[in-house]
C-alpha cells in the first residue's frame, strides 16, 4: 500500500458510489498522508470533502477534478489538482461547460437509441440515474449520462442489444456525440487558478512508450505531470514514465482511481513517497475544513 492516493471518485462523479467520508476514514485506518478527490468533470463534492476532513484532522487532503478534454490529437483525461475551494471566474465557467457537456451527452445518448427504435428517452434514462445516484447529485447536475455499466445491463434486460459486445458496437455508431470541452479552454483555467495538470492513466494515451506521442501531449496539453503509477499501467511502465519525469521536470503522480468504497484496492499503486514528497512543493496540502 502507498502512503498517498490522489485519484478518488465519489457519487458526485456520474460513474462513482462512494462518498468522501469513505476515503478519509480509510486514510486514517491506514496511515495514508495524503488523498484527493478529482470528481469527473466538476468539484460538486466539495462540500462533502472539507466536511469529512473537519471529521478528520489529521488527513491531509489536496482539492481537485479529473477534467476529460478534446484536443487535436484526441480525448484525454487529467488529474487537476491544487484547485480552490472556491472557483475563480474561469473555473466557474470551465465548470458550466462541463455541466452542459453531461446534460448533452446525456440528451444525444437517448435521442440515438431512440432514432434505433429503442425507448430511452430523457424519462428512462432519469430513471437508470435514479436507480444509482443520489438524488442530490441528480438535482444539481441535471439529467446526465449514465455508467456505462448501468447502461449496458439496461441495455441487455431491455432487448437493445444481446451482449456487451453488441452493446459497445452500438456505442461506436452513435452520431452527433457532443465533444469534450476544448482543451485550449480549460487548462489555461486550471493553471491560472494555480492548479496543475497531470495526464491520467497515460499507457493507452502514450501509445505505451511513443517518445514522440509523449512529447506532443506535453507540450499541447501543457502537463505539470504523469499519472506514473495507476492499475492500468504495466508495472514495467512505471519506471520508464517516471524517469521521463525525471527529464521533463514534471511530477509524477498515482492514484487508485476508486469509485466504490473498497478500503483493500484504496491507495493500492506502487507509486513511490518521495513522488508525493515533490508534488507537495507545488501543490498545497489542507487539513481540517
Amino acid at each position: 500500500m502507498a502512503v498517498f492516493d490522489l485519484h478518488l471518485h465519489t457519487c458526485w462523479s456520474y460513474d462513482g458510489f462512494s462518498r468522501a467520508a469513505d476515503y478519509f476514514r480509510f486514510a486514517e485506518q491506514k496511515k495514508v498522508r495524503a488523498i484527493a478527490v478529482t470528481d469527473h468533470h466538476l468539484m460538486d463534492s466539495c462540500g462533502e470533502v472539507l466536511h469529512a476532513a473537519a471529521e478528520y484532522p489529521e488527513v491531509g487532503y489536496i482539492l481537485g477534478a479529473e477534467l476529460t478534454v478534446h484536443c487535436p490529437l484526441g480525448t484525454f483525461d487529467l488529474v487537476c489538482l491544487n484547485l480552490p475551494a472556491t472557483p475563480d471566474p474561469g473555473m466557474a465557467a470551465v465548470f458550466e461547460r462541463y455541466r452542459q457537456w453531461q446534460v448533452a451527452c446525456g440528451q444525444a445518448i437517448s435521442r440515438n437509441y431512440c432514432e434505433r427504435g429503442f425507448s430511452f428517452d430523457d424519462d428512462a434514462r432519469l430513471k437508470l440515474l435514479q436507480s444509482y445516484r443520489p438524488a442530490e447529485a441528480i438535482a444539481k447536475q441535471g439529467i446526465t449520462h449514465v455508467r456505462n455499466g448501468n447502461l449496458r445491463d439496461y441495455c441487455i434486460e431491455h432487448g437493445f442489444c444481446r451482449d456487451e459486445a453488441e452493446f459497445n458496437a452500438q456505442r461506436q455508431s452513435f452520431t452527433d456525440m457532443p465533444l469534450y470541452p476544448e482543451y485550449d479552454a480549460v487548462v489555461p483555467a486550471v493553471k491560472k487558478a494555480g492548479g496543475v495538470v497531470i495526464i491520467a492513466h497515460p499507457c493507452g494515451y502514450f501509445l505505451k512508450n511513443d517518445r514522440n506521442r509523449m512529447d506532443q501531449l506535453r507540450e499541447m496539453l501543457q502537463l505539470d505531470g504523469i499519472e506514473c503509477a495507476h492499475k492500468s499501467v504495466p508495472p514495467e511502465m512505471t519506471p520508464f514514465y517516471r524517469e521521463y519525469c525525471r527529464e521533463h521536470g514534471l511530477l509524477s503522480s498515482a492514484g487508485s482511481d476508486l469509485h466504490k468504497p473498497d478500503p483493500d484496492k484504496f491507495a493500492v499503486h506502487c507509486g513511490a513517497p518521495e513522488w508525493l514528497d515533490e508534488l507537495l512543493e507545488r501543490v498545497t496540502l489542507r487539513h481540517g475544513a
